[in-house]
């Protein structure tokens, strides 16, 4: 099987603390919002929604996991143990 390996590109990332809603608006350009309580349904520990303009849809973000913004503008949720083993702070 072919092997490849992540070519070194700086992202911009934010961390979800679970009270930075504002800050992550202001990132995504309205594409993430915090998920009250009494809105969570099946999924009681998603926290927050960002939307993945890629594949048209809302991506359920627990509170502690990163928002990242991608090479052609995308947004994704990565949990911070993934963005640890990912990325180096620049």
């Amino acid at each position: 099987m072919p092997l490849f390996r992540k070519k070194p590109i700086t992202i911009e990332a934010i961390q979800w603390t679970g009270d930075n809603e504002a800050e992550l608006v202001a990132f995504t350009g309205s594409l993430f919002h915090a998920v009250a309580p009494e809105d969570r349904g099946e999924g009681p520990d998603i926290t927050a929604e960002v939307f993945d303009v890629l594949h048209g849809t809302w991506v359920g973000m627990y509170t502690g996991q990163w928002v990242l913004k991608g090479v052609k503008g995308e947004f994704y949720p990565c949990a911070a143990d993934v963005l640890a083993e990912t990325y180096e702070a620049v």
